[in-house]
């Protein structure tokens, strides 16, 4: 969870009081503003869900590329170790 699903969590909250508020006291304007809010902290809340998304997905990623990288340091190794030693005829 980041900064933008916090802000947008609690603007939703915000909003919904707000909405709650004009309702009872009978002011559209409010209403609407509330409810408005609510738009607002729900695309911010998505915005941060998107941000959390790519970094799960960077951590990822960077988790395969050491992995990737650690196995071909393993390979390289290998075959190091078993290379095919070259015997000419003069050393027979």
């Amino acid at each position: 969870m980041n900064e933008d699903n916090v802000k947008g969590n609690l603007q939703k909250i915000g909003g919904r009081i707000e909405e709650a508020a004009g309702a009872l006291a009978g002011d559209h304007q409010l209403k609407e503003a509330g409810r408005e809010d609510q738009i607002k902290g729900a695309a911010r809340e998505a915005w941060g869900n998107v941000k959390d998304a790519g970094n799960a997905l960077i951590d990822r990623a960077r988790a395969a590329k050491y992995e990737a990288e650690g196995r071909a340091a393993e390979a390289k190794a290998f075959d190091h170790a078993h290379e095919p030693v070259l015997v000419t005829k003069d050393e027979i």
